[in-house]
C-alpha cells in the first residue's frame, strides 16, 4: 500500500474566451495529484491531509473517492481551502497562492495516523506542504518516524514565491533528503536550489546523502534516473501539449505505480533495480506525464489510456 501525504487545493487554470481569459477550478496540490494518479492507475493508495468542508473541499474529497483513492486517513475541518491561480509563462506554469490558515495547513501532531508498516510500504511527501506552518512539522515528523521501516519518496516541487529564507530551506531540504529513498526533482528545482545543471555532480551529492534513486524530469526531453552504480535516460514522448500543470506529479505517480507493479516495495529491493527495470519505470512514468500534458489542468490518465498510448508507441 502507498500513503501519500500533503496539501490539497484548487488550481484555477486559465482558458481563452476570445480576447479574454477565464479561470476554471480544478482539484490540485502536488501530493494530491500524485494520489489521484495512483488511484487512476489502480494502485492501492491512501491520502493523508486535511480537507475543508467548504464547497471546494467537497470537490477535492469527492474527487479522491471517484478516482479510487482511499480516504480513511483524510481529516475534515471548517477552515477554508487553499486556492492557487495558474499563470502560464512560456508554457510553464507559475502559481500564485491564496492560503493563510487554510485547511491543508492546519494539522496537529496528535492527528498523525498510525502507520502499519506491514501494510504501508511507500510514503510519499513533498511540495508546499513541507514549508507551510503549522502542518509542515507534521509531515516532517512522519518522515523522521518512518524512514527506517518504509520507502520514503519525496518531490520538493519548489515554489520560490513561498520560500522566505532560501538558506534555511536548503538546510531543511537536505535534512529531509538524508531520510529519503526516492528523490524526484525538475531541472527548474535544481537550478533554483543549487544554481547547478551538472546532473552527474548533483546525483553524486544526493546518493552520498543516502538517496537510493534520484530522478530528474527534463520536460520535453524526458527523464533521467540515477542509482549508486548506474543511470538511465529515457527521451520524452511527442504529444500535442495543452498545458503542463500536474505533469511532474503524474510522472511521480507513474513512477511509484510501476515500482508497486514490479513488487519493489522494500528498501533493499529499490537499491538493486536492473537497468531494464529502471528503463521501463521511466518509460511508463514519461507516458503518464505526456498524456497529462494533452489535457487542461492536473488530469492524469487511467491505466487503460496509458497502456493504449504505450502500445501505439511500440507496435
Amino acid at each position: 500500500m502507498i500513503l501519500v501525504s500533503g496539501e490539497s487545493l484548487i488550481d484555477f487554470t486559465p482558458i481563452s474566451l476570445g480576447d479574454e481569459y477565464a479561470y476554471v477550478p480544478n482539484p490540485g496540490g502536488s501530493p494530491y495529484n500524485v494520489a489521484i494518479t495512483l488511484g487512476k492507475l489502480r494502485a492501492p493508495v491512501y491520502f493523508f491531509g486535511k480537507i475543508s468542508y467548504d464547497p471546494f473541499g467537497e470537490i477535492l474529497y469527492s474527487n479522491l473517492i471517484k478516482n479510487n483513492v482511499d480516504t480513511s486517513f483524510v481529516l475534515r475541518d471548517k477552515y477554508l481551502t487553499t486556492l492557487a491561480f495558474v499563470i502560464l509563462k512560456n508554457s510553464e506554469p507559475y502559481f500564485i497562492f491564496y492560503g493563510d490558515n487554510t485547511a491543508d495547513t492546519m494539522l496537529k501532531e496528535e492527528e498523525i495516523p498510525f502507520i502499519d508498516t506491514q501494510k504501508v510500504k511507500i510514503l510519499h511527501f513533498g511540495s508546499i506542504s513541507m514549508i507551510r506552518e503549522p502542518g509542515c512539522y507534521v509531515f516532517e515528523k512522519m518522515i523522521f518516524e518512518n524512514y527506517k521501516n518504509c520507502i520514503i519518496s519525496f518531490d520538493p516541487n519548489v515554489r520560490p514565491s513561498l520560500i522566505v529564507n532560501k538558506e534555511q530551506y536548503l538546510s531543511r531540504f537536505e535534512n529531509w533528503v538524508s531520510r529519503v529513498d526516492i528523490l524526484k526533482v525538475s531541472l527548474a528545482d535544481l537550478k533554483w536550489l543549487y544554481g547547478e545543471e551538472d546532473l552527474d555532480k548533483i546525483a553524486e551529492k544526493f546518493i552520498n546523502l543516502g538517496v537510493k534513486i534520484f530522478v530528474v524530469t527534463l520536460g520535453k526531453d524526458g527523464s533521467i534516473a540515477y542509482q549508486k552504480s548506474n543511470y538511465v535516460k529515457v527521451p520524452g514522448m511527442k504529444v500535442k501539449v495543452v498545458d503542463t500543470v500536474g505533469a511532474g506529479d503524474s510522472f511521480m505517480g507513474g513512477f511509484l505505480y510501476y515500482l508497486y507493479k514490479l513488487g519493489k516495495t522494500v528498501k533493499k529491493e529499490i537499491s538493486n533495480l536492473s537497468l531494464e527495470e529502471f528503463k521501463n519505470i521511466l518509460i511508463f512514468a514519461n507516458s503518464v506525464a505526456a498524456l497529462t500534458c494533452t489535457r487542461r489542468g492536473a488530469n492524469p490518465p487511467n491505466l487503460d489510456e496509458v497502456e493504449k498510448f504505450m502500445s501505439n508507441l511500440y507496435y
